[in-house]
């Protein structure tokens, strides 16, 4: 049986009800952007196809979670970073994935979709070992707290230490930037601007649609004053849509703005035009404050997680 059929059945937690903006255009899966001649990409495409091999999909099995994880490399080391409500339950103290147990990252889960079961031969077998790589992550994730769902929004995150370097991986021939490096993704350079943002990753209401696989949309991202450290924006999102990468355009690379938290319309499965008021649309959880915790100054040394962000 492949992995698909174990990990990939799993949604990650949301912190809040949902309901889906539909006048801002509609998601669009990875592998159809993929099929298209490279010829025909345009710039921004190109950096969505590089952005999605630097997304991955994070799995605690024990426990039954799974959620969208963005890469990144500090001082050489690669972390994963999802939603802090990933493992917190929803009251104070509550916790329904403890941060010490095994967890997993695969780092090539936007490669996955429907039809690769139906190919055969030596491709498709080196195809789905590439889609089924696994990674052991570090227990006890930096930024872990049992706040549950009072947690503030802008602390809704965990970044996981891999064990092994996924980043300096040479992507495959039948992979987007074949013969080069995976690499990671880059902070932005500026937080909360107002303008086009894009989502990439697994969302759980296209999925139904359309069969597991990871999708991307363009929207706009709605600038706040004062910074609060949140991200108001206007893509679709639905259950199992957390953790995505929120990226922005900076000197043409798309660069790592925030990950998607939540969606505040309660109206479940109503599709609506967006709100008026960016108080009503989509949030994420900003990077800056999830690079500021991972400098390296404060890093601790590895296997000296535990109890150090409880």
């Amino acid at each position: 049986m492949r992995l698909l059929a174990v990990v990939f059945a799993l949604v990650s937690a949301l912190p809040v009800q949902a309901a889906w903006f539909t006048d801002n255009g509609t998601r669009e899966a990875m592998s159809d952007l993929r099929a298209k001649p490279v010829a025909d990409l345009s710039p921004t495409e190109r950096e969505i196809l590089t952005a999605a091999n630097r997304i991955g999909w994070i799995d605690v099995p024990d426990c039954g979670w799974g959620s969208n994880a963005v890469l990144v490399t500090v001082e050489g080391q690669d972390y994963a970073v999802t939603s802090l409500h990933l493992l917190t339950g929803r009251g104070p103290g509550q916790v329904h994935c403890d941060p010490g147990l095994d967890a997993i990252f695969l780092p090539n889960a936007s490669y996955i979709f429907p039809d690769v079961s139906d190919q055969s031969g030596d491709e498709a077998v080196r195809r789905m070992e590439f889609e089924n790589r696994i990674v052991d992550l570090e227990p006890d994730p930096v930024n872990f707290t049992r706040a549950g769902a009072g947690m503030p929004w802008v602390g809704d995150w965990v970044a996981y230490r891999l064990t092994e370097s996924v980043s300096d991986d040479i992507m495959p021939d039948f992979a987007w930037g074949a013969g080069g490096l995976r690499g990671s993704m880059s902070w932005s350079a500026r937080q909360n601007p107002a303008g086009p943002v894009w989502v990439i990753g697994y969302d759980g209401r296209f999925a139904q649609e359309n069969g597991w696989e990871f999708s991307w949309q363009g929207c706009e991202q709605r600038k706040t004053r004062p910074d609060n450290g949140m991200i108001y924006f206007t893509c679709d999102a639905a259950p199992g849509a957390s953790s995505s990468l929120i990226a922005v355009m900076e000197d043409g690379r798309l660069t790592f703005q925030g990950i998607v938290t939540g969606v505040m319309d309660p109206t479940i499965g109503t599709d609506i035009p967006i709100p008026n008021s960016a108080l009503l649309w989509n949030i994420g959880t900003q990077s800056a404050g999830i690079q500021a915790k991972l400098d390296p100054r404060s890093l601790p040394k590895p296997g000296g997680w535990r109890g150090l962000w409880r």
